[in-house]
């Protein structure tokens, strides 16, 4: 089995021989351990493809005690989670959170931040910044709801060009979509790094000693997080299969394909060929 869990928020579910399953949680929600850790100690999972750092970096170190787990390293290149503006307010001048409290800008973004359900652990990163009046937000209207409650506030001050600050996050199709920009976060609310983030492929320590040649392949996937956004668009946005965003990935990027292939061989011990 293999477990996809997106930071964006979004957890992918991939069973042998099945088709994906839904779109469920993300990386900041982190009240309870992500199903990837436990069913992979369990013995219920073999692969976890959504190893959010530092975000989860408490449930991964007491995960990766129990030795029963090996990390293959990130999957995904240019994630970052922070504080994050529609394209045209990015376009008008503001690239870092420390101007979101200047009078002009504070007045056309209301003195509102929009972010994810109390509790979650971005959740807490907010409100710690709210109360050390970081960035002047101490007395800004921090509006918490579910992703889909938020991404709803986002979706209409899209379409009517209105100026809005929320919690946003890469891979996403948000990202895409509102042409989003995470704004720079000199303070590190969101991390350090302007909440640069790691997606570990994480795989159970048995599963990858009996089979080399898998774990191999595993470890050479890598996307960007452009690319990611772009196939979460595509599938959970524009209605198209996974099958066919991944065909048309294939056929497009035929030396990245080979970049994972190298070194990895078929059942029958030949080199894997793209047609």
């Amino acid at each position: 089995m293999l477990h996809h869990h997106r930071p964006g928020h979004d957890q992918y579910r991939h069973r042998h021989g099945s088709g994906a399953g839904g779109l469920h949680s993300h990386a900041g929600d982190l009240r309870g351990q992500p199903p990837g850790y436990s069913t992979l100690q369990s013995g219920d999972s073999d692969v976890f493809l959504g190893g959010w750092l530092p975000a989860q970096q408490k449930i991964y170190d007491a995960a990766m005690q129990s030795d029963a787990i090996v990390d293959l390293g990130n999957n995904v290149e240019g994630a970052r989670m922070g504080f994050a503006v529609p394209g045209y307010v990015h376009d008008a001048g503001i690239t870092s959170a420390e101007q979101l409290n200047e009078p002009e800008n504070r007045e056309r973004f209301g003195a509102e931040f929009y972010s994810i359900e109390s509790g979650s652990t971005v959740g807490e990163a907010i409100h710690d910044a709210a109360d050390n009046d970081v960035y002047g937000l101490g007395d800004w209207d921090i509006r918490e709801s579910s992703t889909a409650g938020m991404l709803a506030e986002v979706d209409a001050a899209y379409r009517d060009q209105r100026w809005i600050a929320f919690y946003g996050w890469t891979p996403h199709w948000m990202a895409p979509k509102y042409d989003m920009v995470i704004l720079d976060d000199p303070e590190s609310v969101y991390g350090r790094e302007n909440g640069k983030s790691d997606i570990r492929t994480v795989v159970r320590r048995d599963f990858s000693e009996a089979n080399p040649n898998l774990t191999r392949f595993l470890d050479q996937v890598v996307f960007s997080a452009e690319e990611q956004s772009q196939f979460i668009d595509e599938f959970s946005q524009q209605g198209k299969d996974l099958e066919e965003v991944a065909e048309q990935w294939i056929e497009s990027n035929p030396e990245q394909v080979q970049s994972f292939l190298e070194g990895v061989t078929t059942r029958d011990g030949e080199q894997p060929t793209i047609e």
